[in-house]
């Protein structure tokens, strides 16, 4: 006794300290009924699991009910027995946040027969769209190492090549959430894979992407994925693996790198218990090696390129008592890269090395109460520091009245080689202008460009970032059950603290991004010369530096910004007869923190004071009320329907940085002009980067979502699903000039557009038409005040932004004794006219900021100033996606990954985010690829086993084009940026004991 009191203390202490998330957890249901069909009450169920140091126990209600709870993913013997001292024992396995309904007869000669282990795939049983994958798929399946190679898998989720931005399955790349024993991968504020750790350690997967309770605090709009790493077993188990990537078996790459590219890893694992049936160990190593031989691109030969990494594992597993169970980990991963992005058209000089460290603390622990009432909390503390350096440093930094070296560019900064201007003046000046600038461009491209083409970029990379990104994360649930009347209840009670943080730090490399601006500007579509507002008269050449590090910048130290968040989940699932509803809802309150302001008795109410933190934004728990309702009718033992309304307010959002006040003085960039000789003319901070206020009366986003669907198993082996899905996404905030209801009006548009005549007859169509006119009401987003004028950026709600996608899903698993596999089918249609994914420049994958892309800069990218509304980037139609095994009698799996998916959507534009043509109006070809997999296990003696691996990605070398060039004006109209992956071939040889 006096052992159990001095554990529980222990236990309570460690968790009053801690944050975290979701319990990683399964469970187990049943009834247990005897020979005559009746139910049995007074059944004592014993669970002993693999990755369980104790066993579990608890005993049927009279109705035969039991409930086994917060067991750990693997493999479990269930044994039931009687009063009367008859008992029996069965299989099975439980996956990650799915519930196992197991179902027993006691005393039948049939008991024997259920065993699953191995199963390994479930598709959730309830109205949320979930699956669920163990180890045993996943050592079967073509998967890469890398965690983001997961994603792939998941059904009705598209595939993507990107290396950035996530998939899209009915919201933003950037509306996604990624976890790891429940805690947070995603870099804070930005809402993108923050590191990808190895998959070695992975042992169950689990994903949701539609129709969530309000049960895990799911807030995202988009999908999550979560993953249980392995833990330790009551028996010592090791492995060494080697993998290898080879070069020479790596098909010629489309996107124009020819490297010679061999990836080495090595992976060891151990665990065990360290004290029987109490405490388990697991601990890895893994090490990658990118082994570049020196390739070409357009310039010639490259410098030998390196990826490096080392990640180091280790987790606990400890039930210092039968009802309490301790996880705690900690992951440390270090990446160091040399010679990085070098663009196929860019001298080798301009490469970037790199650092990214990775590190994440994570303890969590469950108590069982009683066989009614669990207690879960958790912890996980994350930290990313990233870092990228120029190869070429250039040993100084541009400051104001710093004059631009025209003898040698490229050793001013990173130097864009000039296009020359193809078109025709509408008149003598324009084209009296256009000759002179192409009579200066002439010979730039003579010098710096490829064979006197204007291609690529010279000199050295402009930016020096030294970044880290911190996450901090909080939980704590209770849950309790209990019968009321004739209905059975699962309440749950939940509160969770989230924190993230980024301390950026970024100055230019001389002189940063430079270009030629040959004394061109335009006036409402029309070539002018630069008059002064802004472009200096005479301005030939533009740098844009970084202000922080920049003389008129002040401040050198980081930019800090942050943002907390703290979100209740009330939940209860009701059981009544044939039918299961959850009734619940989230509440959060979301704060976002700049620098840079104080509090004062001002016409803003703030007041400058440069490096202070501030909050410049609080949304209440009164504004974000997310209501999660579902229903499931289990009308036969084989078959439900289900429906379910859910509402959630995503919490992630860049505008701690991209608005924080300190962005004025440091943290943004500035534009320094010279004349043509090189002479510093004037600089001017970049107004769309500064910081900003935020309009009164803001709405945070909203995503409304309905699913109604059917399931049922058939014929023993297959399980059918269908669903039809709906989203509607509204409130979007962004970044825009606070005149911009006022100044960009349908007489705007006529004068910008009427240019295109002749090119774009519909665009100049539409603004006669007064298509293009600003909406009521027609007034300024703020009032002026001490800190911001008529033309200062704001952070407004924008009038009519909205998103839709609707969807049509079928998915079929299927299971037998030697094979499985799931298939699914998806029919989707994603429009709108607030494009996340589609408001860089011109390059899709990247981190952009949320609230302060693109969109509704200036005249340009106004909801009603272009063809905006349509279909977005992300739309593909259809999606199809099958895999899965097949066992052979030798002791070998066959696994594959099959899928086909139509291509994304595009359009011709003049800037980064207005439409010469109705958005969405041209497509991207379709992509089909077959991944493939074949294992060879091999036993040694007793405890010892030998395999052999070979996967195959993309076996008929399907590099599809997408991401072409939309920039009308560009010579590369159309052309595809970017392709699929090569076909590459990975070896594994692998020693378990």
């Amino acid at each position: 006794m006096k052992y159990s009191l001095r554990s529980f203390s222990l236990f309570a202490l460690l968790l009053l300290g801690m944050n975290a998330y979701a319990a990683q957890v399964g469970e187990i249901i049943g009834k247990i009924t005897g020979p005559d069909g009746l139910p049995l009450e007074g059944v004592s169920i014993e669970a002993k699991g693999d990755v369980l140091p104790k066993a579990r126990k608890t005993t049927s209600n009279s109705d035969g009910s039991y409930r086994l709870q917060l067991l750990p993913p693997g493999n479990y013997e269930i044994t039931f027995s009687s009063p009367n001292s008859e008992s029996q024992t069965v299989n099975t396995a439980v996956l990650l946040e799915q519930r196992k309904t197991l179902d027993f007869q006691l005393g039948s000669s049939n008991a024997e027969k259920i065993v699953v282990y191995g199963q390994a795939l479930t598709t959730s049983t309830n109205s949320s769209l979930g699956n669920s994958l163990n180890s045993d798929a996943l050592d079967v399946l073509p998967t890469a190492v890398e965690y983001s190679s997961l994603l792939r898998l998941i059904p009705g989720v598209q595939v993507t090549s990107d290396s950035v931005r996530g998939p899209s399955a009915g919201a933003s790349g950037q509306d996604n959430g990624y976890k790891m024993d429940g805690a947070n991968l995603s870099t804070p504020l930005f809402g993108v894979l923050a590191s990808s750790p190895s998959t070695h350690d992975i042992a169950h997967v689990s994903v949701e992407r539609g129709g969530a309770r309000a049960v895990g605090f799911n807030r995202n709009a988009g999908v999550t994925l979560n993953t249980e790493s392995k833990s330790g077993t009551d028996e010592f188990k090791g492995n060494i693996t080697y993998r290898l990537q080879k070069g020479s078996l790596q098909a010629d790459d489309e996107d124009g790198l020819s490297t010679e590219d061999d990836i080495g890893y090595i992976t060891v694992g151990l665990g065990g218990p360290l004290i029987e049936d109490q405490l388990y160990f697991y601990g890895s190593y893994y090490t990658r090696d990118d082994a570049k031989e020196s390739g070409t691109n357009a310039r010639g030969t490259l410098p030998d390129i390196t990826n490096e990494r080392e990640e180091y594992f280790g987790k606990f597993t400890w039930t210092p008592i039968d009802d309490v169970l301790i996880n705690a980990s900690y992951r440390s991963s270090e990446v160091t890269t040399t010679n990085q992005e070098i663009g196929i058209n860019d001298q080798a000089s301009t490469a970037l090395d790199g650092v990214d460290e990775f590190k994440v603390l994570i303890i969590d622990g469950s108590w069982i109460i009683n066989d009614s009432t669990t207690f879960n909390m958790s912890y996980a503390d994350t930290k990313q520091s990233a870092g990228s350096f120029p190869i070429t440093n250039l040993g100084f930094r541009g400051q104001s009245g710093g004059s631009l070296s025209l003898a040698d560019l490229a050793s001013q900064g990173f130097f864009s080689v000039p296009d020359l201007e193809i078109r025709t003046g509408a008149d003598a000046s324009e084209q009296a202008l256009i000759d002179a600038y192409n009579a200066g461009a002439a010979p730039l491209i003579a010098a710096y460009g490829i064979n006197g083409e204007a291609l690529g970029g010279v000199g050295a990379a402009s930016t020096i970032n030294d970044n880290a990104y911190l996450g901090e994360t909080i939980e704590m649930s209770l849950n309790h059950v209990m019968d009321l009347g004739d209905t059975t209840h699962e309440f749950h009670f939940g509160i969770q603290q989230e924190k993230g943080s980024e301390e950026l730090f970024r100055v230019s490399n001389g002189w940063g991004s430079v270009e030629y601006w040959g004394g061109l500007d335009f006036d409402d579509g029309g070539i002018v010369a630069p008059d002064g507002d802004p472009i200096p008269v005479g301005t030939a050449y533009r740098a844009t530096v970084q202000t922080r590090g920049f003389d008129a910048g002040g401040l050198t130290g980081p930019l800090v910004s942050a943002s907390k968040s703290i979100n209740i989940a009330v939940n209860d699932t009701i059981y009544w007869d044939d039918f299961t509803f959850d009734v619940g809802f989230l509440l959060s309150q979301d704060e976002i923190i700049g620098q840079g302001l104080r509090r004062a008795n001002t016409s803003s109410g703030y007041e400058e004071a440069r490096g202070e933190s501030y909050v410049m934004k609080k949304v209440g728990f009164s504004e974000t009320f997310q209501p999660r309702l579902t229903a499931t009718w289990d009308y036969s033992a084989d078959a439900s329907a289900f429906v379910s309304f859910a509402r959630y307010n995503p919490s992630v959002s860049s505008l701690a940085r991209a608005a924080s006040w300190d962005r004025n003085t440091g943290g943004s960039t500035t534009r320094v002009y010279f004349d043509e000789s090189g002479n510093f003319l004037n600089s001017q901070t970049n107004v769309s980067s500064t910081g900003k206020l935020f309009a009164a009366g803001l709405n945070p986003r909203t995503v409304q979502e309905f699913i109604v669907g059917h399931q049922m198993a058939w014929e023993d082996n297959w399980t059918i699903r269908n669903h039809l899905r709906y989203r509607r996404t509204w409130n979007y905030w962004e970044d825009t000039n606070n005149n911009s209801r006022v100044v960009y009006d349908c007489a705007s548009y006529q004068g910008r557009v009427a240019g295109f005549a002749d090119l774009f007859p519909d665009l100049v169509a539409a603004a006669d038409n007064c298509e293009f006119d600003s909406p009521e009401p027609k007034e300024l987003y703020m009032p002026v005040n001490n800190l911001i004028g008529e033309g200062s950026y704001v952070i407004a709600q924008l009038a009519g932004a909205y998103t839709k996608y609707a969807e049509a899903s079928m998915e079929v698993d299927y299971k037998s004794e030697n094979f499985f596999s799931t298939s699914s089918l998806v029919w989707s249609h994603y429009y709108g006219n607030f494009d996340q994914d589609g408001s860089t420049r011109f390059s899709n994958d990247q981190a952009t900021f949320i609230g302060s892309s693109n969109i509704a800069d200036s005249w340009y990218g106004q909801l009603w100033g272009s063809f905006t509304d349509g279909n977005l980037r992300a739309n593909r139609t259809w999606q199809f996606k099958s895999y899965g095994a097949y066992e052979f009698s030798w002791d070998a799996t066959l696994g594959y990954l099959a899928y086909w998916q139509s291509g994304h959507t595009w359009a011709q534009q003049s800037s980064s985010t207005f439409y010469l043509e109705p958005r969405g109006s041209r497509e991207t070809p379709s992509h089909w690829q077959l991944d493939l997999n074949y294992t060879q296990n091999i036993g040694i003696s007793d405890g010892y086993a030998f395999q052999l691996r070979v996967d195959v990605f993309n076996v008929f070398d399907k590099q599809t084009g997408y991401n072409p060039q939309p920039l009308y004006s560009s010579s590369a109209l159309g052309e595809y940026r970017s392709h699929e992956n090569p076909r590459r071939v990975q070896l594994t040889a692998a020693l378990t004991f």
